[in-house]
């Protein structure tokens, strides 16, 4: 089976996926809040702490060359992603880090980090690939699609506008580099119908974690 082949198995619908984000509908009917930005910035913050740890563990892991430079570059991204949120966005939403790490979080949030960090720790390094490029797929293309809407909103601040459109696109790095994965997975013995099974997992993952910005009273705690 080629490594192309997984990438098909995992079947992840892009054009659903984002004609169903409920934050997007929103920014598109034109009733995008501070109070929703709020919530997307948080979530993002909350995500970001469970996702620095996961693709650090997964570098331990996997040092190799081949999965240790996809899972080097994921991190890498993701703090920078991270400079850019403290620096640009959530300060210009009223924002500061230390009040976003004490915030509580949402179950769809806390369900997220859970499944990320459960990645972490027991996926093969062909699956965590695959999850990643999958969740970058997904999440690039909402927030290209995002971008465009907000750039002409009222009141929403340039900073939110320029982070959410620094994810327009997919580095090539990760929907490609996902393929040398595979393949170096494949060779060290890593059991075929383990490679799709987190990645079929992130399209719900993300619908319900774009929810929980754009709804209100989406529960906090366990």
């Amino acid at each position: 089976m080629a490594a192309t082949s997984f990438l098909d198995a995992v079947g992840a619908n892009i054009a659903d996926h984002v004609r169903a984000n409920e934050f997007l509908s929103l920014a598109r009917e034109g009733k995008i809040r501070t109070e929703h930005l709020k919530r997307f910035a948080l979530a993002e913050f909350q995500s970001q702490e469970a996702e620095f740890t996961a693709y650090g563990l997964l570098l331990s892991r996997f040092p190799h060359e081949v999965p240790g430079g996809f899972f080097s570059f994921v991190a890498h991204e993701l703090m920078q992603a991270r400079h850019r949120m403290v620096s640009g966005a959530a300060s210009s939403l009223g924002l500061s880090p230390d009040e976003m790490r004490r915030a509580p979080v949402t179950r769809p949030v806390r369900r997220f980090t859970e499944f990320i960090s459960w990645v972490a720790l027991h996926a093969g390094s062909a699956e965590a690939a695959l999850t990643a490029r999958t969740d970058f797929a997904l999440w690039c293309n909402s927030c290209a699609e995002l971008a465009d809407v907000l750039r002409d909103a009222d009141d929403v601040p340039e900073e939110v506008v320029a982070y959410i459109d620094a994810y327009r696109d997919n580095p090539p790095e990760v929907a490609d580099g996902v393929l040398q994965v595979i393949e170096h997975g494949l060779a060290q013995g890593e059991p075929r119908d383990w490679i799709t099974r987190s990645a079929v997992r992130m399209d719900p993952a993300l619908r319900a974690w774009w929810h929980s910005a754009a709804v209100d009273g989406a529960g906090t705690g366990w």
